[in-house]
C-alpha cells in the first residue's frame, strides 16, 4: 500500500468538540487549522518517524511527508501529546491515557529502529503487484483485467512431465 501523509486534521479529529472549543479559547480565540502549531509539530513528528524507519534500514518513500499507513495513528498520538505539552494552558487535556499512547508509539518506533518491528515498503502507484497469473481465484470475473497473452503463459523448454521415460508409441489398430 502506498504511504500517506498525515495532516493536522487527523490530529485535531482526536479531540472532542468541547476540547477543540477550549483549545481555541485558550490559544487566543483563533480557530485551529492546517497552518497552526499542530501542523508544524506533526511535520516534525513525521520527519522523526522517517528517521526511525531509516535507522531500521527500511526503505523510505521519496515523498518526505509520507509514512506507512500503519504508523499514522502513532504519528497522531505523538503529535497530539507534543501539541498538548507545548502550551501550559492545555494542562487539563494532558490525560494519562494520551500520555500512555504517546509512550507506546515511541516504544514502537524504537523497535522499528532496532529492526524488531517491520514497516510496509513504499509502493509506487503504478507499480504492478507481486502476484502472478493464476495465483488468484480461478473464476475470473468479466470486469477483471485480462493480461496480455505473453504474460499469461511463457513457453518453456522441455515441459514434458517425465523427460527420461520412453517415447509414446502411436496406437496402430
Amino acid at each position: 500500500m502506498a504511504w500517506i501523509a498525515p495532516t493536522a486534521d487527523d490530529v485535531l479529529s482526536e479531540f472532542t468538540p468541547s476540547e477543540l472549543a477550549s483549545i481555541t479559547q485558550l490559544m487566543g480565540g483563533e480557530p485551529l487549522d492546517n497552518t497552526t502549531k499542530v501542523a508544524v509539530i506533526l511535520a516534525r513528528t513525521v520527519s522523526e518517524i522517517r528517521g526511525y524507519i531509516n535507522a531500521g534500514n527500511y526503505p523510505l518513500d521519496a515523498d518526505t511527508t509520507t509514512i506507512p499507513p500503519g504508523l499514522v495513528s502513532d504519528a497522531v498520538a505523538i503529535g497530539r501529546w507534543r501539541f498538548l505539552i507545548s502550551a501550559p494552558q492545555l494542562k487539563a487535556l494532558q490525560t494519562d491515557d494520551r500520555k500512555a499512547l504517546y509512550d507506546d508509539s515511541i516504544k514502537k518506533l524504537q523497535l522499528i529502529a532496532q529492526g524488531k518491528f517491520s514497516v510496509e515498503d513504499p509502493v509506487a502507484e503504478n507499480e504492478p503487484g507481486a502476484a502472478n497469473w493464476n495465483s488468484e481465484n480461478k473464476l475470473i470475473m468479466r470486469t477483471h483485467p485480462v493480461p496480455r497473452p505473453g504474460v499469461q503463459w511463457t513457453p518453456q523448454a522441455n515441459t514434458y512431465a517425465n523427460p527420461n521415460a520412453p517415447e509414446d508409441t502411436p496406437n496402430d489398430s
